[in-house]
């Protein structure tokens, strides 16, 4: 009867090959989506020395080259813009704006969107830009 329990003994061991598969996976998945989770529209801003790194407004404003306008990440046509500034000020959670401008752009449409800002109210307006690298 000894013999028997030495020779059926359980082994207790742990596969982890099929974690490791799942682990392995989601790191894939994690790699090829993170550049995609940008929460930004592309522009090529103008380089500028008063540029600054840090950027602590509650809303950005982005014209891209071919004058589309995004308020954040959605696109929004320029006659809706002024209602929509004046909403989000009137809610009071708008306090300041980032404008960030393709520097392709034609300067009357960015003007243009700086008079909204400021028929609405806004006095803490930001313009983006890329530090330029100093000689």
């Amino acid at each position: 009867m000894n013999n028997y329990k030495e020779r059926y003994k359980t082994q207790i061991s742990m596969n982890i090959t099929s974690m490791m598969d799942v682990v392995f996976m989601l790191l894939i998945i994690f790699i090829i989506s993170a550049p995609l989770m940008r929460a930004e529209v592309d522009v090529r801003l103008p380089k500028s020395t008063a540029a600054t790194t840090r950027d602590h407004t509650t809303v950005t404003i982005t014209i891209t080259e071919d004058a589309k306008i995004y308020v954040g990440k959605t696109e929004i046509d320029i006659e809706e813009l002024p209602e929509q500034i004046k909403r989000m000020a009137a809610e009071g959670r708008l306090t300041s704006i980032s404008l960030k401008g393709d520097e392709g752009v034609n300067y009357g449409i960015v003007m243009r969107v700086v008079g909204y800002i400021k028929d609405a109210g806004i006095e803490n307006l930001g313009l983006v830009a890329t530090p330029e690298r100093r000689r």
